[in-house]
């Protein structure tokens, strides 16, 4: 199966405490993770992982190899994608859970949104030439190979030429929502989004809700209302770059507005995300129980009814 090494700030939770548990955010190389399908399913199987959904940005490229090898070594694959949307001043991005695999239109959809992610990318590009960083669009491609090229190909290749030391930096100073060679996807809005996915029979939830800079808890229950009202069935509580204080207002956010909690690492691999690993989140000491799977089960049911 390989080795599963840990990150260098790793607290020493045993494995045994996520044991049974599932990972439902996680990314590999079909879109800006560093790991195969088979290798994420075979380091669930390690920790003891019941369930995972691959949840690659705006491509179900690798569900079926992660689905195989689940079936091979008995761990749940849970079809997922993570969709990015439109948002003033950036985007934000929403987790559909349980699509059909088997919907051409679902996938004709996704390919569309990728094509114009890699519009928005060769603009970044250009920016950074603009700046003093030249890169052939080529050498983006390259660095990608199969994936949906996005924004850390880029710093990877910012860090090969010298540009940037880290591909952190890359993002800090240039390429993060914020920086002066950023541009918007041009992609759907939240409205449109969770109809698409509705309309699907898939589950919409939205990831790390802490970042949708709504300034604080309550304000970010007031746009989760409105998302409700257009079709916004869950949210990722339990996610690790967050504390306790942001996790529990979540969490009595959904039951205020009957959404259910799901919750992952958001794994991408040590040179993306450096301190966070599969099933721990970062540093260890977070988990998700069974019991979001069997949620959002149960919303999968509500979804395609």
């Amino acid at each position: 199966m390989g080795t599963f090494p840990l990150p260098s700030n790793f607290r020493g939770a045993p494995a045994s405490d996520i044991s049974g548990c599932v990972d439902l955010h996680m990314h590999s190389m079909y879109s800006d993770g560093e790991n195969t399908p088979e290798y994420l399913v075979d380091w669930a199987r390690n920790l003891g992982l019941q369930a995972i959904s691959l949840t690659d940005h705006d491509t179900t490229a690798g569900f079926e190899r992660a689905s195989k090898r689940g079936q091979k070594v008995g761990v749940e694959v849970v079809p997922g994608v993570e969709i990015s949307v439109k948002l003033s001043g950036g985007t934000f991005h929403l987790l559909a859970y349980y699509y059909d695999p088997s919907d051409t239109s679902f996938e004709a959809t996704l390919r569309d949104i990728a094509d114009k992610r890699e519009t928005r990318n060769r603009k970044i590009c250009e920016s950074l030439a603009a700046h003093g960083m030249p890169m052939d669009y080529d050498e983006v491609l390259s660095e990608a190979g199969e994936a949906v090229v996005g924004r850390p190909h880029i710093a990877a290749i910012m860090e090969r030429k010298g540009y940037v030391q880290s591909r952190q930096e890359a993002f800090d100073k240039w390429i993060s929502n914020d920086g002066p060679c950023y541009f918007e996807k041009d992609t759907f809005g939240p409205q449109e989004a969770l109809a698409f996915v509705r309309e699907h029979g898939a589950v919409p939830v939205i990831a790390h809700p802490i970042w949708l800079n709504r300034g604080g808890l309550d304000k970010t229950e007031e746009y989760l209302k409105q998302l409700k009202e257009w079709g916004l069935m869950g949210l990722e509580a339990v996610y690790p770059d967050q504390d306790e204080v942001w996790t529990e207002g979540l969490k009595d956010i959904s039951k205020r507005l009957d959404l259910i909690v799901t919750g992952g690492s958001d794994y991408h691999g040590f040179k993306v995300r450096p301190n966070t690993t599969l099933g721990h989140g970062e540093g260890g000491g977070f988990h998700v129980p069974s019991s979001v799977l069997n949620s959002l089960k149960q919303a999968r049911q509500r979804a395609q009814a």
